[in-house]
């Protein structure tokens, strides 16, 4: 048969007419059509909602993680501090200061000073840090610099930095350190207490008299026996947070740096423990006042927590408990005590 290009360029150009004007399914069957500018607006605001609601709950689970991390940081402390007695048979001291200097006291033969955590560190699995009790802490150089998870809470806030040297009897005259530059220096946010000062509450102030029944689990000095622990080991608190030294922070500077140095600038500091004091809301120094607060005002020389509420705590028994901070002073102040007769609960 004779081919006529002539008809077939005409039979081309009919049936592109053909399906051009949509009389054919093959063109219908695939439709093209992008999203309108009205449509992508939705789906941006539908998925910001979403996140609106999702995000504190994220937020939420995360610190739930980081407060639980934080109470095994404390449970270890506490373990460590049981195999500590277990081999010594006492309680470190608190801290060993100047005052104790020379006397050569049960736990501190060489009468230099030293903090309650340089005993324990090696039931910490911190492996041979090199720390010399025949040194003060501040001559251990090279130990001291130790940045030991166990001793940091995930929640608090790191050091900012930038500090000016500092020595011991400008800080407390319970030591001799000389200048020392608390950049260099491992931090903490954890402490214990040593007792409960008085003029904390208002007359009659059950704190008035010092003795025993003012004295914390650890006291400084002086190691602790099972025999001083009277209101018992599941009644008495041992290790508390202190977040974010050596910074300062203040309820009153919107608990954000005030750009102050605290007392105690690392974990080796002797100058680390305290005493429960009277702080307001602010956290401000309070004697006798009514208005007077337990934790979570002030992290200089106070129990301080960056867990909304709360704070995590350790007790004489080795058990981690959360506190939440509108627990009444007194109840508190009885928690610390070891032989002061209260022995309420404060969880």
């Amino acid at each position: 048969m004779y081919y006529n290009p002539i008809y077939a360029n005409i039979g081309h150009i009919l049936f592109y007419n053909y399906i051009s004007k949509g009389k054919h399914s093959m063109l219908k069957s695939f439709p093209r059509k992008a999203f309108t500018l009205i449509e992508l607006l939705v789906v941006i605001a539908i998925i910001g909602v979403l996140v609106g609601l999702l995000l504190p709950a994220v937020q939420q689970a995360r610190e739930a993680a980081r407060r639980m991390s934080c109470a095994n940081n404390l449970k270890q402390q506490g373990l460590a501090m049981h195999t500590y007695m277990d081999a010594q048979r006492y309680f470190p001291a608190a801290a060993w200061t100047v005052d104790s200097a020379g006397s050569s006291p049960t736990g501190n033969r060489s009468g230099t000073e030293h903090s309650w955590r340089s005993f324990v560190l090696s039931n910490l699995e911190q492996g041979n840090t090199g720390y010399d009790f025949n040194k003060n802490w501040w001559e251990n150089t090279q130990a001291i610099t130790l940045n030991a998870s166990v001793f940091i809470c995930p929640t608090a806030v790191p050091p900012a930095g930038g500090y000016a040297n500092v020595d011991g009897p400008s800080r407390d005259d319970d030591s001799a350190a000389p200048s020392l530059n608390p950049n260099n220096l491992g931090y903490t946010d954890y402490e214990v207490f040593t007792g409960v000062k008085d003029k904390i509450f208002p007359a009659p102030d059950p704190y008035a008299t010092k003795g025993e029944h003012t004295k914390g689990c650890l006291v400084k000095d002086a190691v602790t026996r099972d025999g001083h622990i009277r209101d018992g080991f599941s009644n008495t608190l041992m290790i508390v947070e202190c977040a974010s030294r050596p910074d300062v922070y203040k309820a009153s500077n919107g608990r954000s740096p005030t750009g102050d140095t605290n007392q105690c600038i690392g974990w080796a500091d002797s100058l680390g423990p305290f005493k429960l004091h009277g702080v307001d809301a602010n956290g401000d120094k309070c004697k006798s006042c009514a208005g007077n607060v337990p934790f979570n005002v002030i992290n200089d020389g106070e129990a301080y927590s960056m867990h909304p509420g709360v704070m995590n705590t350790v007790y004489a028994d080795g058990s981690t408990r959360t506190v939440n901070d509108n627990v009444d002073l007194r109840v508190f102040a009885g928690a610390i005590t070891r032989a002061g007769g209260e022995v309420g609960t404060i969880d």
